[in-house]
């Protein structure tokens, strides 16, 4: 028995659908809402226009894609998405990835691609790993969680390392080492399972020892470095013994980020890096760690022939703390450089608190003004009134530079400070 009812039904979704077959800078909001009223009068609108849309090419359906999302209806978005979802992206790419340019469009389609089971949608999914957006970027991981029965590991990864194998320019190399860290990384969702993350981990070792682009290879280091795995330790302790030291930075960097137990080592023995930017970030961040076993290392390097080293040592040895460091810090206080001796300053404050006064006043008479200023700082923050004649000492100090009396004045700011905290007490014993 014939549906005379459905056939009218189906002749009236392809007059509504008619003007949409026009290029889509022609096609107006008016005939959108044309399609509304037809959904709004019809019970089975939506199925007879989405049967209708089916039917069309690729360049027609592009067409219809492109004026939905501009349009702005609801409605129209809604009939687009249910097209994606029933029919698939393929033919019909590069009208998305126009839409996924978009911020709002991003949001929108990624959920939508969540729903479509084909390799296209997987694809722009992958891509939108790397969007700026943080809200659509865990849409696309949900979005590939979602599509994970049909994801092979072998294939997925190498999906993603193409660009790095063959240099493609699309999409980026660096988008692809994101996109690797995001599966390797097992502290990350979703979690693509142990023999992605295994895979992709290999991916980024590899790229860490073979690429030759300097950006590509310093993500890769750094995605090694939040993964923090025994192999992305291994992989680069092992760069750092590579004569090509133009990126041993990052290296150490990317270490500092690791669980403070597997670089630990790592970091002990860069302190004996020929390269003294290696031993100043090393041991900068074995003083972030807060390992006691860095001290001995760490009063090694205040011998070091550079400044910079020596200074870096002195700041992690006042994190540190400890007797042994006390012992280190006066030793500080008579470098030859005066950064130097500032750092001690800070460090002292920093590690012995009260009981650094005494050795802050004898730095409050040093030779180089840098070094006086910051003694008068901290011993105003120290707040103890005994300190008072030294710092009014301090305020006929005529030294100058650049900035005018760096000496009084700090002297004069710290001179408030401890009356400040003493009529504080004064108020809190009443």
């Amino acid at each position: 028995m014939i549906d005379f009812e459905q056939r009218g039904i189906l002749r009236s979704a392809q007059r509504f659908l008619g003007p949409f077959k026009r290029p889509a800078e022609e096609i107006s909001v008016r005939d959108f809402q044309a399609v509304v009223d037809f959904l709004l009068a019809h019970s089975g609108g939506t199925e007879a226009l989405l049967n209708e849309l089916c039917s069309w090419e690729d360049r027609e359906l592009d067409s219809f894609l492109g004026a939905s999302w501009r349009s702005g209806v609801p409605e129209a978005r809604e009939l687009a998405a249910q097209l994606l979802m029933r029919r698939g992206c393929v033919g019909l790419v590069f009208r998305l990835e126009e839409i996924l340019r978009d911020e709002d469009g991003a949001r929108w389609l990624t959920e939508v691609l969540s729903e479509v089971d084909d390799d296209e949608s997987t694809r722009l999914l992958i891509q939108m790993l790397d969007h700026g957006e943080l809200e659509v970027r865990r849409a696309a991981s949900r979005g590939l969680y979602q599509h994970r029965t049909r994801l092979d590991a072998r294939e997925f990864v190498r999906h993603l390392a193409r660009p790095l194998v063959q240099q493609l320019a699309h999409p980026q190399p660096n988008a692809s080492v994101r996109c690797l860290h995001r599966i390797a990384d097992r502290a990350l969702e979703p979690d693509f399972g142990k023999d992605a993350a295994r895979r992709a981990e290999r991916v980024l070792i590899n790229c860490v020892r073979h690429e030759t682009r300097a950006s590509v290879r310093g993500d890769a280091v750094a995605a090694l470095g939040e993964i923090g795995s025994k192999s992305a330790v291994r992989c680069l302790v092992d760069m750092l013994a590579r004569e090509d030291a133009s990126f041993h930075r990052e290296v150490v960097i990317a270490l500092r980020k690791i669980h403070p137990q597997r670089a630990l080592m790592a970091l002990l023995g860069l302190l004996q890096s020929r390269d003294p930017i290696i031993r100043e970030e090393a041991a900068n961040a074995l003083g972030a760690i807060g390992n006691p076993r860095a001290v001995k290392r760490l009063r090694v390097l205040l011998d070091d022939e550079n400044a910079d080293v020596r200074q870096e040592a002195v700041l992690a040895l006042g994190r540190l703390g400890g007797r042994e460091v006390l012992v280190s810090l006066e030793k500080a206080l008579q470098d030859p450089d005066p950064s130097v001796r500032i750092s001690a300053c800070s460090a002292l404050a920093l590690s012995l608190g009260d009981r650094a006064q005494g050795k802050l006043i004898r730095a409050l008479y040093d030779t180089a003004a840098g070094v006086r200023s910051e003694a008068a700082f901290h011993l105003g923050s120290l707040g103890d009134e005994g300190v008072r004649v030294h710092l009014e000492g301090r305020l006929l100090d005529l030294e100058r530079d650049g900035f005018g009396e760096p000496v009084a004045r700090e002297a004069r700011r710290s001179i408030f400070r401890i009356d400040l905290m003493a009529a504080r007490r004064k108020r809190a014993l009443r």
